[in-house]
């Protein structure tokens, strides 16, 4: 009888030593995490196709004939964005893109302010991105005769999807899909340096990007 008291005695100290215990650590497979607060960093090569296809009619004052045109186009260029990010999900910046097409018509610099959410704790995450700001036109009169330019700028908007690897905790690339609005106030077409139309025009243009973050 003492014997069994003695081995239940026993087995009851073990299983509460047992249940005292901290769990044993469990090994996760490594990975990297990019940083998610503090300054960041973004920029982009981006690439903007113009499927809204504006088009319109003016009187050639030379022919007296009425000419009509479609706007069709493509805009490459680098944005930049830097910001502050005070968690995962949530990171407000400012930023601007440098947009430049093949006749230098619809050349552009956008300013605008983003909210950036990333999602995942991982070393891919998908991200979203939005935008809103202002567009100032750059741009150049394309022909010495016949010419189109933007003549005033006007309000931008854009939002993206995307996803972004780390490479290590402070450096990361994306590549992104999404829209951008840009409405501009006046357009203008004319000969000679004189302008015949002035009108404002909504464009909507499909963007593709691929870049750094740090």
């Amino acid at each position: 009888m003492k014997k069994a008291l003695l081995l239940f005695s026993l087995l009851a100290v073990s299983l509460f030593a047992c249940a005292e215990q901290p769990p044993a650590p469990q090994h996760n497979p490594p990975h990297t995490e990019m940083k998610w607060r503090g300054f960041y960093c973004v920029i982009d090569y981006t690439h903007m196709m113009n499927f809204s296809h504006f088009s319109g009619q003016y009187l050639d004052p030379v022919s007296g004939i009425i000419v009509g045109f479609v706007d069709e186009y493509a805009l490459n260029g680098i944005t930049a964005v830097a910001g502050w990010q005070w968690r995962k999900e949530s990171a407000i910046g400012l930023g601007f893109s440098y947009l430049s097409d093949a006749e230098g018509s619809f050349s552009q610099i956008p300013v605008f302010v983003e909210f950036r959410s990333h999602f995942l704790r991982s070393r891919i995450t998908p991200f979203t991105v939005a935008q809103l700001g202002y567009s100032i036109p750059f741009g150049s009169k394309n022909k010495a005769e016949e010419y189109t330019r933007i003549g005033e700028g006007g309000i931008t908007f854009g939002f993206s999807a995307g996803a972004r690897f780390a490479a290590t905790a402070r450096l990361g690339f994306n590549v992104y899909v999404g829209y951008q609005m840009i409405h501009l106030k006046s357009v203008e077409r004319g000969f000679n340096q004189v302008a015949v139309t002035s009108m404002p025009e909504l464009y909507h243009n499909i963007k593709f990007g691929l870049g750094i973050n740090f």
